[in-house]
């Protein structure tokens, strides 16, 4: 599966960054490392306007950006909100 993330170490913003991967999710639902995120939002955008969202920022390093982390991340390119309610 092909996915856009904000990959890194979160105790080093400057070197976290917005990029593309191929991921084996069969994995991380083995090993229960998947989380599902209930949005606290009324709206969100659909598939292909999350997706522009996030290549949008492709390439673009943590430290110019304003994401705590990943979920964040994921989190404004589906809402355009930096509030996160698991």
């Amino acid at each position: 599966m092909s996915v856009i993330c904000l990959a890194g170490n979160v105790a080093d913003l400057s070197r976290m960054v917005v990029k593309s991967d191929t991921v084996d999710a069969s994995k991380y639902l083995r090993a229960k490392k998947l989380c599902k995120y209930f949005y606290d939002v009324r709206e969100w955008y659909d598939s292909e306007i999350v997706v522009s969202r996030a290549e949008g920022l492709l390439g673009a390093s943590a430290d110019k950006l304003v994401f705590k982390d990943a979920q964040h991340f994921a989190m404004w390119c589906k809402t355009g909100s930096y509030q996160l309610h698991c």
